[in-house]
């Protein structure tokens, strides 16, 4: 892949391989098989289509090659298609543009080809399309094609079925046709030749219309679902969608219109500034897409088009040539507020840099992708929010395929409604928040929000906050030892930090592999297996924080030891090692004249729990060393790779701390009281937060200290929060509730507050966590203090104090915290 897929992705294709291996048994078994991912919109099911396709075909560390692959992507729209064609180009580096093929009307083989992937929609599947007749120049329908295909390889030709739940229904005569030819690859159909394709991979956000069309056809279904928080978490879709609706007493239309060019130019100035301080180029340039309502016989639109010209031209200036365009049906540029308005294809969107607003009535529907587009205002009416919702759900990507990282006001797209009344707004909001829209982006209204800035008299604040340490607790999957010091290796390298560190690790995991061969060879057993005098027992492993363990559903498998057994061995140390480990230590050891020797050796080093340890632990080791390092160097990388190096450290088997980015603006809800002294305000230098009465007596008496400089709420699950992990194995996150800064001299102070009632149930549990954050990392902090307000009194664990925070450590029970309260409070 030339794109790295995200760890959702990585094991999404995981389990549909493990799926298809087991279909393929029973395809030779005369069984249809039927393997359905279910992914919401925004988790980028091309691209793990991509990666399934490239695996199955070139192989990948435990899976083996299949040259005979045929891939065979099918859908019900011709521009759907040829998007698929182009993503799939864009992101895979295994099949190039030749193994790309749009089956055209003058297609005309025998058999599909293995290796290729070729597209095909079912509009070309009509009765009178050339394709399904012979003659001129014919001498197979496609459908004979497909036919032969499946009998001469059942377990290699790969149905692939693009948004599968359309043409699934069981009524709607618009659809019948659609659903007669897509459905003849699950049934078969007799009238054109044609049996049950062996193997159907569909994908789709919403699937279960496919299933049932799966369960009618007997086959066996093997659903892959991928969860909307894991999609979330990796950051390819935005957080958030705001909605705004008009006030009663607004001019809705023209009023919201300027309402959302406003918020588009807000956007565009982050994302110049952010750009810039990533060094990308050319920085990102939202669109502005805005509904407009249907014609008549005489009229394009109802909507008035040159005055929507002129309320956009008000905000954005001057248009320049080819800023504005529209998708409706018309083929032609039309003219609108003394401006050409050019014609542009809602694919192209993306891609057209020149696009600033673009006007549509329903073209933007299923298979539009455009990252950028990231408001939206339609003059459409309430009855049309089944609609409104599918084609937000289309805007919810986000255009960097990431997370932005200290921006969380670019974490969001914005929907401005005029025509809505309460009862409009929830009808959307209900369809924009239901699971099977397959859009997981949770949905605000604009009027609940409030924006607040960095105060300007709090940058030093803002400093000591950059230097606390924090710790990031998401479903980053993890890694092996091996894999993650290479990774890291590369990086530092690259970025010019280290220029021996690539090299420096292959030579380390390479000199301990041999270190642990010289070890075993003294133990005959091994010296024979590695000498191909006896069989090889293959046991199945994983390797999991570089230890090794035995596959739950492992088998134990005698292996003849002969060439191309040996390559099927040396292929299985990549599922371990990563990041071509095996084939360096081949280039490093192997003999000349006995080239296999050295992979089979691997393999039996690897077969040795001790030996796979040694090397992780190595490896870890390495990874402790090179961050330690280079810590301030990788931190005055540009934020983007900063992330990147903060992955590496997440994936190991212990949260890494790290430091906290604060952002330029934030947006939350909007609370009272308007508090003073915050770090993050509103225009008029407040911040609002509605707290409880602990919070509130907290606050206040922190307020009142001659050296208090400022405070910040830390709100639960912001990138940006001080996060602190507890429980077993350190996997819950806790957010302590208050920041509090004090300037004492020439430095800034910053203490932990947490108000907590100890009589909740994960009290006991929490305290114990603070007290090991603060073992661990007191002396970045001022104080770090456990609080309760008892009979109106504040009581405080003071987890600063070592006296105080060895006890607290060792808490067992509500009871127990209690008691350290009254002692120490």
């Amino acid at each position: 892949m030339r794109i790295e897929p995200k760890d959702f992705q990585n094991d999404a294709v995981l389990r549909l391989t493990a799926e298809i291996l087991s279909a393929r048994h029973e395809i030779d078994r005369g069984r249809p098989q039927a393997v359905v991912l279910s992914s919401p919109t925004g988790s980028g099911k091309t691209v793990i289509m991509t990666l399934l396709m490239e695996r199955l075909w070139a192989g990948h560390e435990s899976i083996a090659p299949d040259p005979d692959s045929i891939f065979l992507w099918i859908s019900d729209s011709p521009e759907l298609n040829i998007q698929s064609k182009e993503k799939i180009e864009a992101a895979s580096d295994i099949f190039p543009r030749s193994r790309l093929v749009v089956i055209e009307n003058d297609f005309n083989q025998e058999q599909l080809t293995p290796g290729f992937i070729y597209f095909l929609n079912t509009q070309k599947l009509g009765v009178s399309s050339l394709l399904t007749k012979t003659g001129d120049g014919r001498t197979w329908t496609i459908w004979q094609t497909i036919e032969n295909t499946a009998k001469a390889s059942p377990t290699h030709l790969n149905l692939i079925v693009d948004e599968a739940h359309r043409g699934m229904g069981l009524s709607a005569k618009a659809e019948n046709n659609t659903r007669t030819l897509i459905q003849r690859f699950i049934k078969g159909a007799p009238d054109v030749g044609i049996s049950p394709v062996p193997l159907v991979i569909g994908m789709s956000a919403t699937p279960e219309r496919f299933h049932k069309v799966l369960e009618g056809a007997q086959r066996i279904t093997r659903p892959v679902e991928v969860s909307a928080e894991d999609v979330r978490e990796s950051g390819l879709i935005k957080d958030r969608i705001i909605l705004d609706i008009a006030e009663e007493d607004q001019p809705a239309d023209w009023t919201l219109l300027r309402d959302a060019a406003q918020r588009t130019i807000q956007y565009a100035q982050e994302w110049k500034r952010y750009c810039k301080t990533q060094g990308i180029v050319p920085p990102v340039e939202p669109v502005l897409v805005v509904q407009v309502e249907d014609g008549t016989q005489t009229t394009l639109t109802r909507t008035d088009l040159a005055k929507a010209v002129d309320v956009l031209e008000k905000v954005y200036g001057r248009f320049g040539e080819g800023e504005l365009a529209h998708c409706f049906q018309q083929e032609d540029d039309i003219t609108a507020g003394g401006y050409s308005v050019r014609k542009i294809d809602a694919s192209k969107i993306q891609g057209d840099a020149k696009v600033r607003v673009v006007f549509f009535k329903m073209a933007l529907t299923t298979g539009w992708d455009c990252p950028r587009a990231e408001v939206m205002m339609s003059f459409r009416r309430a009855a049309d929010h089944t609609l409104i919702a599918q084609l937000v759900g289309r805007m919810v990507r986000t255009p960097l395929a990431r997370r932005v990282e200290e921006d969380e006001f670019l974490g969001s797209v914005a929907l401005f409604l005029p025509h809505y009344d309460e009862d409009g707004l929830k009808a959307i909001v209900e369809k924009l928040e239901d699971p099977d829209t397959g859009s997981p982006v949770k949905v605000e209204r604009k009027a609940d929000l409030a924006i607040y800035a960095r105060a300007k008299d709090k940058e030093d604040l803002f400093d000591a906050l950059a230097k606390i340490p924090t710790y990031v607790l998401d479903n980053t999957r993890r890694q092996a030892n091996t894999r993650r010091l290479l990774s890291l290796a590369r990086k530092l390298t690259m970025d010019g930090i280290d220029a021996e560190a690539w090299t420096e690790a292959k030579t380390l995991a390479v000199d301990t592999l041999k270190t642990e061969s010289a070890r075993l060879r003294k133990n005959p057993e091994f010296a024979d297996k590695v000498s191909g005098k006896a069989k090889i027992n293959i046991k199945e492993f994983k390797v999991e924080f570089g230890e090794l363990h035995e596959l739950k559903q492992s088998r134990t498998i005698a292996v003849e030891v002969t060439s191309e057994n040996i390559d099927d061995l040396f292929t299985r140390c990549e599922t371990i090692l990563g990041e071509g480990l095996k084939d360096e230590y081949w280039r490093r050891v192997h003999d000349h004249d006995e080239p296999d020797q050295s992979k089979l050796e691997l393999f039996c080093i690897l077969q040795d729990p001790a030996s796979v340890r040694a090397v992780q632990e190595e490896c870890g080791k390495r990874i402790d060393t090179l961050f330690e390092q280079y810590r301030d160097k990788i931190d005055e990388q540009p934020s983007s790779r900063r992330e990147q190096y903060a992955r590496i450290g997440r994936q190991g088997a212990e949260p890494r701390a790290e430091k906290i980015h604060p952002p330029e603006l934030i947006e939350i809800r909007k609370e009272t009281p308007l508090w003073n002294s915050h770090l993050f305000v509103n225009d008029s230098g407040k911040f609002g937060w509605k707290v409880n009465t602990w919070e509130d007596t907290v606050l206040r008496d922190e307020m009142k200290g001659k050296t208090f400089a400022g405070w910040l709420r830390n709100i639960p699950r912001k990138h940006w929060a001080l996060c602190v992990p507890y429980g077993q194995g350190h996997a819950k996150p806790m957010y302590p509730d208050i920041l509090a800064f004090r300037r004492e001299g020439n430095k800034i102070k910053v203490d932990v507050l947490d108000p907590h009632d100890e009589s909740r149930g994960d009290a006991a549990e929490k305290a114990a966590g603070l007290a090991d954050f603060a073992r661990k990392h007191g002396a970045a902090f001022g104080r770090i203090e456990l609080i309760r307000i008892e009979k109106g009194q504040i009581q405080r664990l003071r987890l600063h104090q070592e006296s105080v925070r060895d006890k607290v450590l060792k808490v067992t029970d509500l009871k127990h915290l209690a008691e350290l309260y009254e002692q120490h409070g």
